[in-house]
């Protein structure tokens, strides 16, 4: 696929600098080097990747200077990058929200299929969710937690402490929010077969190992019921100055409210706050009680918010729960919005198969910290996770 379709000069040269280099040229590969390469298992890939492919400087924050208004004359062009693909294993998934710790940024996954080299439908394994590794490429990701037949583990464990079994028992995961060096958090949604039964937190901590894998642990089985409570996260996280912000659906609710808790108490229930349109109070809200009026997304599938450096405010990428496979963006000047009304259509994407959509938009700002250029991927059913440069 060319990447230059119809780019304007800026973007060109972009992709030049940050893509095309790391990817061969106007081809995308994943060159097999036996000499880096992990042996062993069904599920392995032969990979290159070196730490320094890995490697990304933490985002930066810059909130001086001109602040931009976000409409659809600031698209200057879109291209499509091409699939997703994990540079160690065979798999099939969907989802992947960022989020960085150190030097490393963490893609989090929902629903990993085991496949094979020609990407059959066989059944052979599957986690219901997994972490990998940004590469400098948008297409390539690294699986670095792997099981003895080349597979990614399960992220996020579903545990029979809790009395759950990975026979009846799912775990949603997302991104994660660092909170201190080398170390992060992010919220776990347990869930049963079609239904989210709560949301809790969990630490995130990266091994000393080249390259690092991420160990979860999840501090309870929920904190916050399913049935009454919003599902916190499920829409993203973002750690603003000294707080980290999360959003979530509430039951049977086309709304999503927002929560937020100081960097250095996550790991406290107590400490948490909740959005209430006007302001932010301690007690818990009980979904029947909330609606239109303490929202701040509606009709949102998922998304995430991120800092513009470019526009000098807060992004919301997303794709909406119409099913019309549009990835959109609204913007706002504070975490809790309020977010403008009317979404910019940031891409229109094309069903693999006709009937069915792409869903879960996500933006990758580290790959351009200027805010000038943004990469995003979404993920067209069934398990295809795609990616755009605007």
């Amino acid at each position: 696929m060319s990447f230059f379709r119809d780019l304007h000069n800026p973007a060109r040269e972009w992709t030049e600098q940050n893509i095309l280099k790391h990817s061969g040229g106007g081809q995308h590969q994943i060159p097999s080097d036996q000499s880096h390469a992990h042996q062993g298992g069904p599920g392995r890939r032969q990979h290159y990747l070196q730490p320094h492919d890995l490697h990304f400087e933490p985002y930066p924050i810059d909130t001086e200077g001109e602040k931009r208004v976000l409409n659809e004359d600031s698209i200057a062009g879109v291209e499509e990058l091409g699939d997703v693909r994990s540079a160690s294993s065979w798999i099939k998934r969907d989802l992947g929200f960022p989020g960085q710790i150190g030097n490393h940024v963490l893609l989090s996954y929902g629903d990993t299929l085991y496949s094979d080299e020609n990407g059959s439908d066989e059944f052979r394994g599957m986690t219901s969710d997994s972490i990998a590794l940004a590469t400098h490429d948008p297409l390539v990701v690294l699986d670095s937690d792997l099981n003895e037949h080349g597979y990614p583990n399960q992220g996020c464990p579903v545990t029979s402490h809790y009395g759950e079994n990975m026979a009846e028992d799912a775990l949603g995961i997302t991104n994660v929010v660092e909170t201190e060096p080398g170390k992060g958090k992010q919220e776990a949604l347990p869930g049963g077969i079609n239904t989210i039964k709560g949301a809790g937190v969990a630490t995130v901590t990266l091994t000393n190992t080249s390259p690092p894998r991420a160990k979860i642990k999840r501090l309870a089985k929920h904190w916050w019921d399913g049935d009454t409570e919003p599902w916190w996260g499920d829409v993203g996280a973002i750690r603003w100055k000294d707080h980290i912000y999360s959003y979530g659906h509430a039951k049977d609710s086309p709304f999503v409210y927002a929560a937020r808790v100081k960097w250095d108490e996550a790991t406290k229930l107590e400490a948490y706050e909740y959005w209430n349109g006007q302001n932010w109070r301690k007690e818990r809200p009980k979904t029947k009680e909330w609606g239109n009026d303490q929202r701040v997304f509606w009709m949102v599938n998922q998304g995430q918010v991120i800092y513009s450096n470019y526009f000098k405010c807060f992004l919301f990428v997303y794709s909406d729960n119409f099913w019309n496979s549009r990835v959109q963006v609204v913007t706002a000047p504070s975490p809790e919005g309020p977010f403008t009304t009317q979404p910019v259509l940031l891409y229109q994407a094309k069903p693999i198969i006709e009937g069915s959509t792409a869903y879960a938009a996500a933006p990758h700002p580290y790959f351009d910290p200027s805010g000038k250029t943004l990469v995003v991927t979404f993920t067209n059913h069934p398990n295809t996770i795609q990616a755009t440069f605007k």
